[in-house]
């Protein structure tokens, strides 16, 4: 096999283990941390509440989680391990129970308070300059024909370049949730909507997936912001009802 084969054999092998490693793998998983904030008891016995329901609101693009080769949304529905509602509860309910603001109950009637919750973003975006392809494919294609000295190592090269030089990427992070909460006799007790964010700009390869590590790095932040906006909220707003109610 001549110089020029093996180079062009080891470029095609560069390109399908970048792309295979681009492929994820597995559903992502919601790793949420730990809440570290305990909030002070409001009283002798914390107030009850029951969640009763957790409506889906996103938009389609959310859930399909698709985008253009600048702008990708993700993870899809089909992605995550479990509907997305259902993980957002269990996230809502670790906060709710390691901060103490709250006792949670499993019936309805022994609650006295009722929360619904509308979850109406949750997701990550990556964006990347669309004349980052060009630039990326052009830088590999020369470098190729440099090794190679033919059509077929230069188009390799760029392929490779796609993968293998990094770009700038913006990677954000979004939760935006509505809480209302409704008192024993059936009354608004408490409606508030808050945004969780979390952007960071980094340099990344653009066929780069990295889906499991940005949803830990940064949907959890999102989420654990947005959820302490809320319950700081409700713990104020507990807090008010607590000193109307002292004679």
């Amino acid at each position: 096999m001549t110089p020029r084969r093996c180079l062009l054999l080891l470029l095609a092998l560069l390109v399908s283990v970048h792309l295979s490693a681009c492929g994820g793998g597995g559903k992502i998983q919601l790793r949420y941390p730990g809440e570290t904030l305990v909030f002070p008891h409001l009283g002798d016995q914390a107030p009850r509440l029951y969640i009763d329901l957790v409506n889906d609101l996103r938009p389609a693009s959310q859930r399909a989680g698709h985008g253009t080769f600048s702008t990708i949304r993700f993870p899809a529905d089909d992605a995550w391990e479990a509907p997305v509602n259902q993980i957002y509860f269990q996230a809502l309910v670790q906060d709710l129970t390691q901060t103490n603001l709250v006792e949670l109950v499993p019936m309805r009637s022994q609650a006295d308070y009722i929360l619904e919750i509308d979850l109406e973003h949750l997701a990550c975006r990556v964006s990347r300059s669309g004349a980052a392809y060009f630039m990326t494919a052009l830088g590999g294609a020369g470098f190729g024909w440099l090794l190679g000295q033919s059509p077929g190592a230069a188009v390799v090269g760029a392929v490779v370049g796609l993968g293998a030089i990094p770009v700038p990427t913006r990677i954000r992070a979004v939760s935006q949730v509505k809480l209302r909460v409704y008192d024993g006799e059936g009354d608004l007790f408490f409606e508030q909507t808050c945004l969780g964010e979390r952007t960071r700009d980094v340099w990344e390869g653009l066929t780069s997936r990295k889906d499991q590590q940005w949803v830990d790095e940064y949907l959890t932040v999102a989420i654990k912001r947005c959820n302490a906006c809320l319950l700081g909220q409700l713990r104020q707003a507990m807090v008010e009802a607590g000193e109307r109610w002292q004679p």
